[in-house]
Order: structure tokens, then C-alpha cells, then sequence
């Protein structure tokens, strides 16, 4: 039975059947209730002692009896009844293969068409490019004939040459150099000369030993030959100093005392015979040679090439390629060619002023004229020089440039052709190929001012498929970090 909202929840006890409380009064022992028993009264024919009456009983229900009893309503617990329910599981379902293909080919081609659609969209907003700097080095090569600022001394009817000046030495304007014999002249002339010359020296010793007083005018000139010879033997021995100035005191200090021998013993007519046969032979010798002194400071050196008149200083910038070609083939040009009968006595060569002519291999090359190279001579030793374009000449095929240099003389005093290599590091700006653009002939890029684009004109150092590196004809008007237009 149900109960209603005006029921306690607290059980009460029930009333005993009517059966019970009839019988409650007929007997006289009364049995102890039974607390687990359903009905309390065991023995129904006993009577037993009546119950207070309880008073919270509810009033009797006067309502309509359902002949269905309510449905139960479980009690909440905090505990649930074991569930004794399987849980079910589907089986998997089949994954279908060629489904999972189509999306994935799906997908690759979405995300190739995104990659060509952006590289194509982004392909037309790129209009430009910066302009950054960079080093560009080129080399040219071509074979040379080097051109020194020389002069050559020329003798004809030579038979003999005695040198006073070492070969490669350097000498000042005035220094003797060498003495030339023309042709009849005899080596017996000097030997006549010298024995004329031993018997003014015996008979000095004769007259010296003749004399009584001794002499200090004398002895001193005679303390002074031997120091100057003792100072210019230490300096062939190797010692400091300058053997031709030494040289030259030696002969002095003779040339003193001889002078003062000869003016002690004037009135000795002996002697005043020997000195007349020796001025007599001097003056005989003097008529066979020619005494050479250098005209200028410079090098002087005994070796030539017969170019020597040719190619100088002075001359070099009036030959043309084919000319340069053919002297280097080994052909002396005929307006400096020597005499028949003469000979090339010496070259004096000056310092710091020499050039070259080359005929460069590379005919595409555009020299520009004050530009700076370094030049590599290929010879026995390599030498580096730094020289300068002077001018340039395109003639017949070929392209020659004359180059000067200022720079010491001795590592070329030799050399007359030689294969060289120009080098150079020029500063550069690189931009995309796609810049560069010929515009009615004038090869330039189109630089993004703030005005607007402007054309400005270059000149292409070197190109490949992709870049381009180029210097401005203006200067100034290129620099780094410009925005060049790319077409």
C-alpha cells in the first residue's frame, strides 16, 4: 500500500487481527509476543493482557478501494544493483581502400593547383628587384713587347772596347763608362805605352834612392796611395761603400804624387825625355779611341737587342697592331735599324718610366683608358707589376693596348716579349638579367625614384642566365639598395 503525503515514514505499530482481540480476553496466561512472528499472539486460545490503544493512529480511509496495485517506484540508493546487462559492441566496419586513394589523390592535386596558382600570381606581382654590390675580377691575356726609356750608344770601325762601369750598375750623369779603339789600332800601342810608363817608375826609384834629405811632401803623397789602395781593396773584398768613388780617389792620389815627382826632378833631362815619349804615345793612342760617359742617371748595360732604337719611350705610340705583331715575330722596323758598320756599345736605361704593347688574346675586351691592372710578366721569374691603359687601338683584326707602368726597372731589364695576364677587381652592382634592356642602342635598367622610373645606363661587366653584374656610366647614379624593374 501506498502511502500518502500525510503518513509519517516512521512505522507504527499495527493493530492485532480482529480474530486476536477476541481472544485476548478468553484465556488467562499471556505469552511473550514474538518479534519475528507475522501475527504476535502464538496460541490464539490463550488469552492474553489487551494493549494500551495507541492514539497517532491515522482516521479510518473512507475513500475508494483500486483493485490494481501501484507500480513500484524504486528507492534511491547510493548504490546501483549489479548490472548484469553485456555491452554491445558492433563489429568494425570495412574500410573501403579506393575511397581513401580518391581523397588523397584529391588533396594532392587542391594543394599542386594552390602551389602553381600562388607561383604564378606571385610570378606577376614581382615586377623588381634591389640592387645589391658586389666584387667582379677579370683577367686578360696577350703577348707583349715591353718598351723601356733607354738609349743606346753606337760606334762604328770598332775593333775594341774596355768597360770602366760594371754590367746592371748604376751610374750618375758624368761617371765614365767604357772606351772604344777604332779599327787600326794595335794592343802593341799599349804596350809601348806601358813600357814608357815602367821606365818614368825605375828611374823614379833611382832618383829617390840618390837622395841624401829625406822628404815629407813625398812621403806623405806616398801614405795617401796606400790608403786609398788598402780602402779600395777592402771594397773588392766586400765591404760597404762605393767602388767607383773609391776608384776614383785611388787614381787621384796617384795622379799627385806623379805630378809631384814630375815637378821635383824638372831639370833631370833624362826623365824629361821618358815623360815626352809617354805624351807622345797618349797622343797617338788618342786618335784610335773615344772615351764614353754617361749623358743622365741611370743603369747601364752592355747587353742589346737591336730594339733598343726602336721601341722607347719616345717612339712606342706611333706603331700600329701589324707592326707590333710582325716585332714580335722578331722584326726590327728599317727606319731603326743600326748602321752597317756599327756596333751597340751600351744601353743607359732610367728608372720608373717604361711601358708595354699588347695584343690582347680576348677581342671582346673594352679597355677603358686610366684604368688600373695588375700585370703578371711570364718568364723565368715571374714578375708583378701594377700599370696603366694609355690608349687603345683596334686595327685589322686585332686590338692592341699600350700600357704604362712606373714602377723599378730591374725586373725587366732584359725582357723584351713576353706573354702577360691583366687582372682586376672592379666594385660591381648585381641585378637580375631580366633588368638589363637595350633601349634604342643605350644598354641600361630602369630604376625605381621616388619621381617615377628613370633609364640609367650600364655598362655589363660580365652576364650569365641569371644575373648580371654592371657598373653605372654615370657615376653616382647606381648605387646599392635601389629598385630596378625586371621585364
Amino acid at each position: 500500500m501506498t502511502q500518502d503525503p500525510w503518513q509519517s515514514q516512521t512505522q507504527t505499530p499495527q493493530d492485532p487481527p480482529f480474530e486476536n482481540q477476541q481472544a485476548g480476553f478468553e484465556g488467562d496466561s499471556v505469552l511473550p509476543p514474538d518479534q519475528d512472528g507475522f501475527f504476535t499472539p502464538a496460541y490464539p486460545q490463550q488469552q492474553r493482557l489487551q494493549m494500551p490503544p495507541h492514539f497517532n493512529a491515522p482516521p479510518p480511509y473512507a475513500g475508494g478501494v483500486n483493485p490494481y496495485p501501484p507500480p513500484v517506484t524504486p528507492s534511491p540508493s547510493d548504490e546501483e544493483p549489479p548490472d548484469d546487462r553485456m555491452i554491445y559492441r558492433a563489429p568494425p566496419k570495412q574500410r573501403n581502400i579506393i575511397l581513401w586513394l580518391y581523397i588523397s589523390l584529391a588533396v594532392l592535386i587542391i594543394v599542386l593547383i594552390s602551389v602553381a596558382a600562388s607561383q604564378f600570381f606571385g610570378r606577376q606581382e614581382t615586377k623588381t628587384a634591389v640592387v645589391t654590390i658586389s666584387e667582379q675580377g677579370t683577367t686578360f691575356s696577350g703577348r707583349t713587347m715591353i718598351v723601356r726609356n733607354e738609349l743606346v750608344f753606337q760606334q762604328e770601325n770598332v775593333s775594341d772596347v774596355r768597360y770602366s762601369a760594371e754590367e746592371g750598375s748604376a751610374v750618375s750623369r758624368g761617371d765614365p763608362v767604357c772606351t772604344v779603339y777604332s779599327t787600326g789600332f794595335s794592343p802593341r800601342e799599349l804596350e809601348r805605352l806601358q813600357s814608357y810608363r815602367n821606365s818614368i817608375k825605375d828611374y823614379h826609384k833611382v832618383l829617390l834612392g840618390a837622395a841624401t834629405t829625406p822628404d815629407a811632401q813625398l812621403a806623405r803623397l806616398e801614405t795617401m796611395v796606400m790608403q786609398r789602395a788598402q780602402e779600395t781593396q777592402a771594397l773588392v773584398r766586400g765591404a760597404s761603400g762605393n767602388l767607383l768613388n773609391q776608384e776614383q780617389l785611388l787614381k787621384e792620389a796617384i795622379s799627385t804624387r806623379h805630378s809631384y815627382l814630375k815637378q821635383k826632378y824638372i831639370e833631370d833631362t833624362k826623365l824629361t825625355r821618358l815623360y815626352d815619349n809617354e805624351n807622345s804615345q797618349l797622343q797617338r793612342i788618342e786618335t784610335w779611341t773615344k772615351q764614353f760617359a754617361a749623358m743622365d742617371n741611370g743603369i747601364v748595360s752592355f747587353y742589346t737587342d737591336g730594339f733598343e732604337a726602336a721601341l722607347n719611350s719616345a717612339n712606342y705610340e706611333k706603331y700600329s697592331p701589324q707592326e707590333v705583331r710582325s716585332m714580335l715575330s722578331g722584326t726590327i722596323p728599317e727606319s731603326a735599324e743600326r748602321p752597317k758598320n756599327a756596333i751597340d756599345i751600351f744601353r743607359l736605361v732610367r728608372q720608373f718610366d717604361w711601358g708595354a704593347l699588347m695584343l690582347a688574346d680576348d677581342l671582346s675586351w673594352n679597355p677603358v683608358v686610366g684604368d688600373e691592372y695588375r700585370m703578371l710578366i711570364e718568364s723565368f721569374e715571374s714578375t708583378t707589376v701594377m700599370v696603366t691603359v694609355e690608349s687603345v687601338t683596334r686595327s685589322g683584326g686585332e686590338l692592341m693596348v699600350r700600357l704604362k707602368a712606373n714602377s723599378a726597372i730591374e725586373p725587366i731589364l732584359y725582357t723584351r716579349s713576353a706573354r702577360v695576364q691583366l687582372s682586376k677587381s672592379v666594385i660591381t652592382y648585381a641585378v637580375p638579367a631580366s633588368a638589363i634592356i637595350n633601349q634604342d642602342g643605350l644598354i641600361g635598367v630602369v630604376v625605381q625614384y621616388q619621381e617615377g622610373p628613370y633609364l640609367v645606363p650600364v655598362e655589363v661587366i660580365s652576364q650569365d642566365a641569371t644575373q648580371a653584374h654592371v657598373v653605372p656610366v654615370n657615376a653616382g647614379h647606381l648605387y646599392e639598395g635601389l629598385t630596378v624593374r625586371l621585364f
